[in-house]
């Protein structure tokens, strides 16, 4: 035969209580992560960053429009541009050769022969062309400001 199920109600635990415990025993467990923290915030205050913070959070939109702004101008678009293709180049540079080179630098001058035998490899003559290159993309936005400003 079938035994009779008692009937109980579902009470689920009271998860408010569960955080207020948790929030009293919290400075006890975790007294040094709470000094930190009010040590952290205290030099926030002290250096005006969270009034910056405030003032940014009370902005919101007209910052986040500004920054978009600036960003989307046709400047920092050719800017980040630059950025990137200079990164890329940084990136093959040999570090210890240019230590290298920079040490030998300061020892003695080098006569005019040996600065001769330098520029006369294939890799100065590529960095010396670049370099040109570059002084002439530079000359020819120097000019056009120039002509901009002049009419």
């Amino acid at each position: 035969m079938a035994v009779a199920v008692d009937f109980r109600e579902f009470k689920p635990v009271d998860s408010r209580e569960d955080l207020i415990r948790r929030v009293e025993q919290a400075p006890i467990e975790h007294a040094e992560a709470v000094l930190a923290a009010y040590d952290l915030l205290l030099r926030l205050h002290a250096k005006g960053l969270l009034d910056l913070l405030n003032g940014l959070l009370s902005a919101g939109d007209t910052v986040v429009d500004r920054v978009v702004d600036v960003v989307s101008s046709k400047e920092m678009v050719t800017a980040l541009r630059i950025l990137l293709i200079f990164s890329n180049l940084f990136t093959l540079i040999d570090a210890d050769v240019l230590h290298a080179v920079i040490a030998e630098a300061g020892k003695e001058t080098p006569s005019l022969l040996a600065l001769g035998k330098q520029a006369a490899s294939k890799d100065a003559r590529r960095g010396l062309a670049t370099a040109v290159g570059l002084l002439n993309v530079f000359g020819a936005a120097l000019s056009k400001q120039q002509s901009d400003k002049h009419g």
